[in-house]
């Protein structure tokens, strides 16, 4: 997939009489230095600079050149985090299987394209050179740069805070209508501290810091994350009746339909998070 070039990008160069198809390192610097271009117009040229998208192994193949993957998995998973309904530690390792997506995806999808052995070994340093090439969707429900974040987040406050701060987290649901969490200041600095970014949580919330979550237990949370993306929408969170109701006109169904539809995505819920819970390790 092509990305096309920003605005401000092409203007500069227009104005400076740089080649806007020629991206190099030294004038993106050159760029940033006059410019001072916000984090989504650099990503964007720095996605030109990295090197052939890696093969991806980990993601699900039948989603390999399905580019819109991702995000639609990262909207899927945040309609779980706002939903009232979801628990709390079950809302931490959506968090968790989210961010996990973004290091498997391939490039072309807004991830980091990285194997089993890459996710599981990742360690503070080298995210924060990876997280440059993280993609930014336009929507923050579906954005990788804010799955990114909201991981880091947690991960950063079970490193400095105590573990009735990580709970607090895991009951916060995310804001419709929200803006991008990637442009605010980065989330607690603690995180740099991990062991490694992806450790296993127990049923009782508890994350551990010493070590990542078990192979077996990576394998758990993509099967889940396939199931996921595959499935029906989950169903969204209710929202109050003054906010109910809808922009534009939309196909009327009758209540029996919507019934039928309600379940089946409160089933494919159900099925995600025992799978996620039977393969943690305990604490």
């Amino acid at each position: 997939m092509t990305t096309a070039l920003p605005d401000l990008w092409t203007d500069w160069c227009s104005v400076t009489g740089v080649p806007a198809g020629i991206i190099d390192e030294a004038t993106v610097s050159r760029f940033v230095q006059q410019v001072q271009p916000s984090r989504a117009v650099l990503s964007t040229l720095r996605r030109r600079l990295a090197p052939k998208d890696p093969p991806a192994p980990a993601w699900p193949r039948g989603h390999t050149e399905d580019t819109g993957s991702l995000q639609r998995l990262i909207r899927h998973g945040t309609a779980v985090i706002r939903h009232p309904g979801t628990h709390w530690v079950f809302r931490l390792r959506m968090r968790r299987m989210l961010f996990t997506a973004v290091l498997l995806a391939p490039r072309s999808h807004g991830g980091l394209g990285l194997d089993r052995a890459g996710a599981l070994g990742l360690r503070p340093f080298r995210m924060r050179e990876l997280r440059q090439w993280i993609g930014i969707a336009e929507d923050p429900s579906a954005c990788p740069a804010c799955a990114t974040w909201s991981w880091l987040e947690v991960i950063g406050t079970n490193n400095g805070w105590s573990h009735s701060s990580v709970r607090a987290l895991g009951h916060r649901r995310d804001e419709v209508g929200s803006a991008h969490r990637h442009l605010r200041p980065d989330p607690n600095p603690d995180w740099h501290l991990s062991i490694g970014m992806l450790p296993a949580v127990d049923r009782w919330g508890w994350i551990d810091a010493y070590r990542s979550m078990h192979p077996s237990s990576l394998s758990a949370v993509i099967s889940a994350a396939a199931l996921l993306l595959d499935g029906p929408e989950p169903a969204p969170a209710p929202v109050p009746a003054a906010a109910a109701m809808p922009a534009s006109p939309r196909p009327q169904m009758s209540r029996e339909e919507e019934e039928q539809i309600l379940k089946r995505a409160d089933e494919l819920t159900a099925r995600v998070e025992a799978i996620l819970r039977e393969f943690d390790t305990g604490r």
